[in-house]
């Protein structure tokens, strides 16, 4: 049976190894689990939920996600090499996230160009600790919501590192909330 248990693990931040040892088993059985090489008792979907917050229906839960088909991949001079291979020749178009927002850009910022849109995932108080060295919407308490790169500081602060150079770098701030760039969307 396919289940979401990786998309929720990486969700979360977190590593094959920091699961299994959550769950108090190998890297390898979560991979397994993962990839439906292991059967999935209600058993392991309840632990893993437990060590994920979320429900156990959520992992076998359907994705809404549209199907596109994949023609192939662009090489060099822009070459279309085409997929033969039946099991990658769709994408899904998904938002990989329980708590999603978004943000679109009026200029461009760093590598993120204007008119982008940034999708993130809203943290879980208990999962902030996983934004470390990633690109966040972060809202600082009493103050604004910034594009910024999140680095864990001394005595429980954040360190705010802007994508400009140039920019004003933010040390010990305490942040209301941090949502973790997952994707980004560029119409043309």
């Amino acid at each position: 049976m396919q289940t979401r248990i990786r998309e929720f693990r990486k969700l979360r931040g977190m590593t094959l190894k920091e699961l299994a040892d959550k769950i108090k088993t190998t890297p390898q059985t979560v991979q397994r689990l993962e990839t439906a090489n292991m059967t999935v008792s209600t058993d392991w979907l309840e632990k893993i939920a437990r060590a994920l917050l979320v429900e156990p229906a959520d992992l076998i839960g359907n994705r809404s996600s549209r199907e596109i088909r994949l023609i192939g991949r662009v090489g060099e001079q822009g070459r279309i090499n085409r997929v033969l291979d039946s099991q990658t020749s769709v994408i899904h178009l998904e938002v990989p996230a329980d708590n999603p927002i978004a943000a679109r850009l009026d200029t461009t910022v760093g590598y993120f160009e204007a008119g982008t849109v940034l999708i993130a995932n809203r943290l879980r108080d208990e999962d902030v600790d996983n934004a470390h060295g990633v690109d966040c919407l972060v809202a600082v308490v009493d103050g604004p919501i910034l594009l910024r790169r999140m680095i864990r500081g001394r005595n429980g602060g954040w360190t705010l590192v802007p994508h400009d150079s140039g920019g004003e770098i933010q040390y010990d701030q305490t942040i209301a909330w941090a949502a973790r760039i997952i994707m980004s969307i560029r119409y043309f």
